[in-house]
């Protein structure tokens, strides 16, 4: 689904003032509308003035990924990595992928626990520079309890057995 279909699409309770504007590149191939919901969802929940994500240039929905338990990846192309003041289209690019086998065994709290969680990830790596952020996983976490999605990454953790990281 583009984008523009993706606005008519989405359920119009989780509009604010557009919350795809946190993702001004992305391109969203979401062919099922309760995870573009979701995501939608999950956008309209992000602290305002926090700075955009204009890295990632598509956010996907997969059946299943190529490792077990896979629910979420983000994949950053890199073309450049610098940071402070540069253009965004010399850092490279962001690819979200959302694995449907698996999220569509969770509740929707935990898929929108994915989600902060995967887009956390992206934000870091634009926002913050690699030496000054080591511990991907966690820091995601944090990041998105910072966000105000403790609630959802508790559901998550319910529902879930602990990764090694």
């Amino acid at each position: 689904m583009k984008r523009a279909e993706s606005r008519e699409a989405a359920d119009s309770a989780f509009f604010g003032d557009d919350p795809l504007t946190f993702l001004p590149q992305a391109d969203l191939d979401l062919n099922d509308s309760k995870y573009l919901n979701l995501l939608i969802h999950a956008l309209s929940r992000i602290p305002p003035g926090t700075p955009p994500i204009r890295s990632i240039r598509k956010v996907r929905l997969r059946k299943r990924g190529s490792l077990e338990g896979l629910v979420g990846l983000t994949r950053f192309l890199m073309a450049d990595y610098k940071t402070r003041g540069a253009d965004v289209d010399e850092l490279g690019r962001h690819i979200v992928t959302f694995y449907t086998g698996l999220l569509s065994q969770l509740s929707d709290p935990s898929v929108v626990a994915i989600i902060a969680h995967e887009l956390a990830h992206a934000w870091l790596n634009e926002h913050v520079r690699p030496e000054e952020s080591r511990r991907r996983e966690r820091e995601a976490d944090i990041l998105a309890e910072k966000w105000g999605f403790g609630e959802e990454l508790a559901a998550l953790a319910s529902e879930t057995e602990p990764v090694d990281q």
